[in-house]
């Protein structure tokens, strides 16, 4: 009779990822069936498959310990023999408490047999055996695990986008805060010297001094001092409330009507303190406006992730300089928006998955891999528009937004939709002789 060694526990070293704290072990699914014993005739071991029709092995024990499987069809074809001359030599032997997704890992790469015949598992202290559990088991255990933890990673990643919603709010709040500073510093400048001229003026006047000179000078000043004031407090004014607009809808996501080419404007005079900073231009041009009953906040969050995503991705040391254009055009009952960069555009290798959440090519370097997964949601789900890119490495890349005038009901953009047949349908030239870019 030949005996099987049991193999070692695997190394907490190899490639197996850490178990999370809810994570299933083995013993989960394992099942407390009688080992056969190693001189049982194999006439009564098929009396035991025959109660176990879902069980193709069973585990063979030797003084409380498994030293191998014994197979249905092994056990029919020895009928005249002993159970141990038809044991497999090489039963995977694990301990009950080893997590299912290691298990699952290691049946996958190194032992796919047991998905067929099953797990022995033992008593780690002892080394006895402790359970059975049969390949449909482990199979249908994994599965849930994987459900299980898929779940997690779904809620995870629904907290993840709206943070990554929340984060480009933050930086727009930012980058508006700074660029209020400057017209009201330049106002309150303005306001305290004309406070310091008129004690002037008024020190002429109770002095009796006053001469038709220093009244001249001091109107000037006054007319010049009003008319700075009231250019940056106009200035303030208008940031405020696009910022006021922008911020509204992307915080409420209300449905409205509105003019496209009036929210990209108020979009890009939001964002002009950090376009102000990068060496690119941006630039907008209006073919044919077009007013929507849509959502204003998804759509602008979409339209600032792409024009951050090309600044953050299209250039680099080595091309710095560039322009990101941005068109609009209607066409029959949708409008088109193109957004496209000049800058190194992306690999072919990377462009069917830069939609994908947590692909990015800056991991470590401030990217999420969720801004254009994001997008692709927002678009496709809350507009009802479709979303498609093209790009060719150092060439540049151009995203083409198709999107219905009139928003569908969300309840009726649950389901993603292929954009490919509707995009050479339109023909659209809003970004059609560029590649895609940017991950």
């Amino acid at each position: 009779m030949s005996v099987a060694t049991s193999l070692p526990p695997p190394s907490d070293s190899g490639t197996a990822p850490p178990p999370m704290a809810d994570t299933w072990c083995l013993d989960r699914v394992s099942r407390s069936l009688e080992g056969l014993s190693a001189k049982l005739p194999c006439t009564a071991a098929l009396l035991k498959f025959d109660g176990l029709p879902d069980v193709w092995a069973l585990p063979v024990l030797l003084a409380r310990k498994p030293i191998g499987l014994l197979s249905r069809s092994a056990a029919r074809a020895n009928l005249q023999e002993m159970v141990g001359t038809a044991m497999d030599p090489r039963p995977l032997i694990l301990p009950h408490d080893m997590p299912l997704e290691t298990v699952s890992r290691m049946v996958a790469e190194r032992y796919p047999r047991a998905l067929t015949y099953g797990v022995i598992t033992t008593d780690p202290a002892t080394g006895h055996y402790s359970g059975f559990v049969p390949g449909i088991d482990l199979l249908r255990g994994t599965l849930e695990q994987f459900e299980s933890t898929l779940s997690f990673l779904r809620a995870a990643q629904g907290d993840l986008v709206q943070a990554e919603k929340f984060a480009s709010l933050g930086q727009l709040v930012a980058g508006i805060a700074h660029e209020i500073n400057t017209p009201l510093g330049i106002g309150l400048t303005a306001a305290t010297h004309l406070t310091e001229r008129a004690r002037g003026f008024q020190g002429l006047v109770d002095g009796g001094g006053l001469k038709r000179s220093d009244l001249s000078s001091f109107l000037q000043t006054v007319a010049e001092g009003a008319e700075i004031i009231t250019a940056n407090l106009g200035r303030a004014a208008e940031l405020v409330h696009s910022f006021k607009q922008v911020a509204a809808d992307q915080t409420s996501a209300v449905r409205r009507s509105f003019s496209v080419g009036q929210l990209i404007e108020d979009l890009i005079s939001s964002l002009s303190p950090r376009l102000r900073k990068a060496a690119q231009k941006v630039q907008f041009t209006c073919i044919r406006d077009a007013e929507m009953d849509s959502f204003p906040g998804p759509l602008g969050q979409v339209i600032t992730n792409l024009i951050l995503n090309a600044l953050t991705h299209a250039y680099d040391e080595t091309r710095r300089d560039g322009m990101v254009e941005i068109a609009v055009e209607s066409k029959g009952g949708n409008v088109i928006i193109g957004i496209k960069d000049d800058g190194c555009g992306i690999p072919p290798s990377h462009l069917p998955r830069i939609f994908d959440p947590f692909f990015t090519t800056k991991r470590g370097k401030g990217g999420t891999g969720l801004g254009l997964h994001l997008v692709y949601n927002i678009v496709t789900q809350t507009l009802g528009g479709r979303i498609g890119c093209t790009s060719a490495v150092d060439v540049g890349t151009a995203f083409t937004l198709i999107l219905p005038l009139t928003a569908p009901d969300r309840a009726q953009t649950d389901r993603p939709k292929d954009a490919s047949a509707e995009f050479e349908a339109l023909g659209s030239d809003a970004g059609r002789d560029v590649g895609e870019g940017d991950d």
